[in-house]
């Protein structure tokens, strides 16, 4: 909250400023005070849209969890004292959060589906669950995807090392699937929607003439940098990569309207149909049986 209400006073402050220094290349002409009065009008209106800028494209957190940064996920078995120990029926696992528990397919390639996306989750938590989740099931193949949650809980100070966990995480995932016999996909994650509204526009050209980054470009530029690396990674590696992002983005690498829900992150219906077309395509070509 704090570092919100600090986010929120800074943008009122460079608002005020280019409001005084329009208002006073103006004042000699004939429309100098109307513009003065509107600017002083409407300066509430973007600080309370200050207010909210950092906050409207992170992903609902309909997971449990406690605190903020490295949380902890409590799955309903957890919360009754047993853990889930019997083994699914399945020949290949998702892991990844919200993005992979979203998505309904049942088989992939012939295999049958076992999804364990669990809501909220990061890379590493991911990985702690991977005993249990992927190891334990025996399947044949594991999709590995998904870490946008580590950039959106991330304080952007900090957001290079998180980056360097989230690459830790994927190399240890992967790791451990060879080890036991499973074949890993990898899977790029997907950018997020761009300023759609009428006032999210207006922001961001006024973030752009004081030079602040929007909310989204920073998510989608440290998005597009992990998935370079999965890229080059899976290449090393031999691992069959499944290439998510450019599926649902345009030409600039964002989100295209129609493949997000409203809060600009989760993948709408129209996205999840796409990705399943792609998949079925991609894997009936290319993963070996």
């Amino acid at each position: 909250m704090a570092e919100d209400i600090l986010k929120t006073l800074h943008f009122a402050f460079c608002t005020l400023h280019f409001s005084i220094i329009f208002s006073l290349y103006f004042q000699r002409t004939k429309f100098g005070p109307l513009i003065k009065k509107g600017i002083i009008a409407g300066l509430p209106l973007f600080i309370a849209w200050g207010w909210t800028m950092d906050l409207w494209a992170q992903p609902v957190k309909s997971g449990n969890t406690v605190g903020r940064g490295e949380n902890k996920v409590i799955s309903q078995t957890e919360k009754s004292g047993q853990r889930d120990t019997v083994p699914q029926k399945g020949e290949i696992v998702l892991i990844g959060a919200s993005y992979t528990r979203g998505w309904n397919i049942q088989e992939i390639a012939g295999m049958k589906v076992i999804n364990k996306g669990v809501d909220g989750n990061q890379s590493f938590e991911m990985l702690s669950r991977f005993q249990e989740d992927v190891i334990a099931n025996r399947p044949k193949a594991a999709l590995i995807w998904g870490f946008i949650n580590d950039i959106h809980r991330s304080k952007r100070g900090d957001i290079q090392s998180t980056i360097v966990r989230a690459k830790d995480s994927i190399k240890e995932m992967v790791k451990f699937s060879k080890s036991n016999g499973i074949v890993p996909i990898l899977g790029t994650e997907v950018t997020i929607r761009g300023a759609d509204k009428f006032i999210e526009n207006m922001s961001a050209v006024i973030g752009s003439l004081l030079g602040k980054e929007s909310y989204q470009a920073y998510v989608n530029k440290h998005v597009l940098a992990v998935n370079q690396w999965i890229k080059e990674f899976a290449k090393e590696e031999e691992i069959l990569l499944l290439d998510f992002q450019p599926a649902l983005s345009d030409e600039k690498g964002v989100r295209k309207k129609e493949f997000a829900v409203k809060d600009g992150s989760h993948i709408s219906a129209e996205g999840y149909e796409k990705i399943t077309s792609y998949v079925k395509e991609k894997m009936g070509k290319d993963y070996q049986k």
